[in-house]
């Protein structure tokens, strides 16, 4: 007679390093809060010293996370073209900057309270890079020739900060509010 396994044993290195990943960004999400490795690795199903077998530290771990939570990200943002009238391109970005802002509030409201951590400070300093280079993209025309300043002055307007500040609002709201300050920062 076989004996059943148990679903830690079943699962190879880069399936309980995801997990562990996973249980980390679930436990962000769902809490508001840093978890100890303890809670973690009981969320992912493996014992805790299983989680510094696959992890040096919990610095590591953050990164992985944080390239999980990047993953995650991408896999929400549409390809704006840049030839599309203002009008469409402020509407279909700032529809897609809700998105995002949707899916990392939660784990960028407790790295934030981490931001002590380098690695954490760095994904930090890396996803507000990628969104100003994002609205670079999108707005090159409007940014050429103007104020070198504009591109952060928009940045500044429609960064999560700015949209975590306009929560209160409802959606449809916060949504006019960051197309009415696009509009008049880019107008011509």
């Amino acid at each position: 007679m076989g004996t059943a396994t148990s679903p830690r044993r079943s699962r190879g290195p880069e399936q309980t390093r995801r997990a562990i990943t996973e249980a980390l960004l679930d436990l962000l999400r769902e809490t508001g809060r840093a978890p100890t490795a303890a809670v973690i690795a009981t969320r992912a199903g493996v014992s805790r010293r299983s989680v510094f077998v696959h992890f040096s530290d919990l610095e590591e771990l953050y990164a992985e996370a944080g390239r999980a939570q990047a993953e995650r990200l991408l896999g929400t943002v549409e390809t704006i073209d840049p030839g599309l009238p203002l009008a469409e391109r402020v509407g279909r970005f700032v529809d897609q900057l809700e998105r995002l802002y949707e899916t990392m509030t939660p784990v960028r409201r407790v790295g934030l309270a981490a931001s002590w951590s380098p690695v954490v400070s760095g994904l930090i300093d890396d996803a507000d890079a990628w969104l100003l280079g994002m609205a670079g993209e999108v707005f090159a025309a409007e940014f050429a020739g103007r104020d070198p300043d504009l591109p952060h002055i928009v940045d500044a307007a429609v960064s999560w900060g700015a949209w975590y500040q306009l929560r209160r609002l409802g959606a449809d709201e916060r949504r006019r509010c960051f197309r009415e300050m696009l509009h008049r920062l880019l107008a011509n």
